[in-house]
This record gives structure tokens, C-alpha cells and sequence, in this order.
């Protein structure tokens, strides 16, 4: 419907500051989790916190329909770059020295860690976490992609494609989880494939999804379609948990049996975060109007990302030190989980605003004409 297509190509101004209390809740969670899971007598803590991840990846997809709504492919571009590139060399600036303390340059200086973690792609890089950047940078591709041929009308299909696209193969995978059949081909844990957005393309579908149910376009398909992509997410996780958490050792409440035991709270959690996405898009216009809290609120949802970035390196480093002053375990972690937030929030509240601003700068100063990026709303 032309009026549809018309609507398809307004921007949306509505920020969602439930969406940044969900994320900054994943970001704690998954920083507590590889702070206690590999420690005895405390990996009971949060066994399921990397879930988060998967969160994540939902959150990215309503985020990147939002801000590519109503932008060029210039602006949807730059604005990205300078959304996660300059905290992510701020965090590597925080993380390589101690990437070089911790050994784990292996006798080298650790340089192409450091390079991959500044250009996010491919890997190895300074933490483990940052696996999941280049599959974000995958999905920012074919946003770009979209938005360059001035598709951003089709972008409901684009979240059913994405769904459809990865569904054969989670079904493939969960069955190979199951011991059904022998297919190594399925997993691919944190290799290049996982770039063909086959194993993580559903979540960004379904964020997708939640965005036009936000917007009022969803659809009876776009029901079916995320309700499929609910269900796809869930096999991931449990294939997850059978997979790939097995590597690790046995699991770390009940040591003589598999990690599968958790598949059902980790799904558990997941549901919750989701129901929360949706309760913050439904009630946003509920959300206190109060200048300070939106602030704070704001400030906790853009210290989410140097977290996740830094929760290894910064966290591995603060908790060795609060054992040294006696400090048990527990209360190591903690600690050196809060402190880990400080130091990133010191990035979102000021180095990284500096730099991308100086950044910005330069941008300006050698292309004159160019337009203001389309930063999106988070």
C-alpha cells in the first residue's frame, strides 16, 4: 500500500529506555557468568547468564530497523561505525596491556589480537566475547545492502527471510545435538560460518519483528514468523548447551552430569528478557518522565557495550586482586564485576564520546558536504 510504503520511509524519533535497563541486565549477566563459571563452589552463580548473548542479538535487530528506517545508506553506515568502533578501541586500549599481563599473547606481543579487535573482524581478538561482533557486522551488511537499494520498504521480508534462512539448519542442529544424526557440518561454534547469519540470523529476525510490531506492521504473518523464530531461538540454546558448553567441562552444578540440564533455565531466561523487550516497546510511553532517571537510564544502556568488551580482561584482572587482599570468591567476582562497571561506564560517560566526537571532527573536516550520520536511537 502506498501509504505503507510512505510510513516505511518516516523515521522514528521514540527512544526505548526499557530496551537499555534489558541490555544492561544481559551485559551483567554475561560478565557474571564467565567471572564464576569456571570457579569451584561458586559457578552455581549465574550457570545460564550467557544467554545474554542471545538477547543481544534480538535487541541488535529492532535497533538496526530503527535507525536504518528513514536513513541513507551513507548515513545508516556511518552511523554505525562510529556507534561501535570507537568504544571498541577504547576498550582495547583498556584490554591489551592487560591481554599482555594475563600471558595470553603466547610469547608474542599480541598484536594481531589487538589489530583484529580494533577492525572487529575476523579473530582472533583480546577476549572471547568479542566473537559475536563480526556476525553483528554480517547483519549490518545486509541492512546496508537493503537500505542501499532503497529497500527498506521489504524490511518485514527481510526478518522472514532471516528466520526462514537459518530455521532448516537449527532444526538440522538440534537434531545432531540430540544424537539423531552425525552431521560435524552443523556446528559451527564461533568459525567464519557463523558470518552466514544461519545460526543467529532468527534472533535478528525477531528483533526485526519487534520493531514492526512496535510500529504497528507486524502482522499476522510477522506473528507466525516470530513465534517460529521463538521456537528456532530455543533450539539454538539448547543446542548450545549440548554442543558447545560441553568443551568446557562438565557442568558446573551437578559435575557427573551434562550441561543439558540447564538447556530449560536458559530458555527460561531468555523468555523472560524477550517478554521484557516487548514490555518495554508496548508500555514505552509509561516509561517515568523524569529527565534524570531517562538520563541515567541512558548512561547504563550505552556502558552495556565497553562492558561486554571488558568484562574478561578488566574482570579476570580485578578479581585476582581482590583475592590477593582476601577476598573470597564470590565476593571477588562481585567486586571485580562492579568494578569492571565503573571503568566502562568512565568510557560511555567520557572517553568515548571524546573520541568520537574528534573523530567526527576529522570526518567533517575532509568531506565538508557530508551529512550529520543517522546515529541511532541506541
Amino acid at each position: 500500500m502506498p501509504g505503507a510504503d510512505k510510513a516505511a520511509h518516516k523515521p522514528s524519533s521514540e527512544y526505548i529506555y526499557g530496551i537499555d535497563l534489558v541490555r544492561f541486565a544481559c551485559a551483567v549477566s554475561v560478565a557474571a557468568f564467565h567471572l564464576t563459571w569456571m570457579t569451584p563452589g561458586i559457578a552455581w552463580f549465574l550457570p545460564f547468564g550467557w544467554v545474554g548473548v542471545q538477547v543481544f542479538f534480538v535487541i541488535s535487530g529492532l535497533v538496526i530497523a530503527n535507525s536504518a528506517q528513514g536513513a541513507t545508506a551513507r548515513q545508516f553506515i556511518t552511523g554505525r561505525f562510529f556507534r561501535i568502533y570507537p568504544t571498541a578501541w577504547c576498550a582495547a586500549a583498556v584490554s591489551y596491556p592487560l591481554f599482555l599481563w594475563g600471558g595470553y599473547a603466547k610469547g608474542g606481543l599480541g598484536l594481531q589480537e589487538l589489530y583484529f579487535s580494533l577492525i572487529l573482524f575476523p579473530g582472533p581478538f583480546l577476549a572471547t566475547a568479542y566473537w559475536t561482533l563480526p556476525i553483528e557486522l554480517a547483519f549490518y551488511f545486509v541492512v546496508y545492502t537493503l537500505v542501499t537499494f532503497h529497500g527498506f520498504k521489504y524490511v518485514r521480508w527481510l526478518a522472514i527471510f532471516l528466520v526462514l534462512w537459518g530455521t532448516p539448519y537449527l532444526i538440522a542442529l538440534a537434531l545432531h545435538s540430540r544424537g539423531l544424526v552425525r552431521w560435524g557440518w552443523v556446528d559451527f561454534e564461533y568459525l567464519w560460518e557463523n558470518m552466514s547469519l544461519l545460526r543467529y540470523g532468527p534472533y535478528f529476525g525477531l528483533g526485526i519483528l519487534v520493531w514492526l510490531f512496535k510500529e504497528k506492521r507486524l502482522g499476522k504473518i510477522g506473528v507466525v514468523v516470530a513465534g517460529l523464530a521463538l521456537v528456532m531461538g530455543f533450539l539454538e540454546i539448547y543446542a548450545k548447551t549440548v554442543e558447545v558448553l560441553p568443551k568446557f567441562g562438565r557442568s558446573p552444578l551437578v559435575p557427573e552430569t551434562p550441561w543439558t540440564h540447564l538447556a530449560t533455565p536458559s530458555v527460561i531466561a531468555f523468555s523472560i528478557a524477550f517478554a521484557a523487550i516487548l514490555v518495554s516497546v508496548k508500555f514505552n510511553n509509561r516509561f517515568p518522565a523524569n529527565a534524570m532517571l531517562r538520563k541515567i537510564v541512558r548512561l547504563l544502556g550505552l556502558t552495556t557495550y565497553p562492558l561486554y568488551l571488558l568484562h574478561e580482561r578488566v574482570g579476570e584482572f580485578f578479581t585476582l586482586q581482590m583475592k590477593r587482599i582476601g577476598l573470597q570468591d564470590l565476593p571477588a567476582a562481585l567486586t571485580a564485576l562492579v568494578l569492571t562497571g565503573l571503568v566502562s561506564l568512565a568510557i560511555a560517560w567520557y572517553f568515548e564520546p571524546a573520541l568520537r566526537g574528534f573523530l567526527m571532527r576529522i570526518g567533517r573536516a575532509l568531506s565538508p558536504t557530508a551529512k550529520k550520520p543517522a546515529l541511532d536511537m541506541h
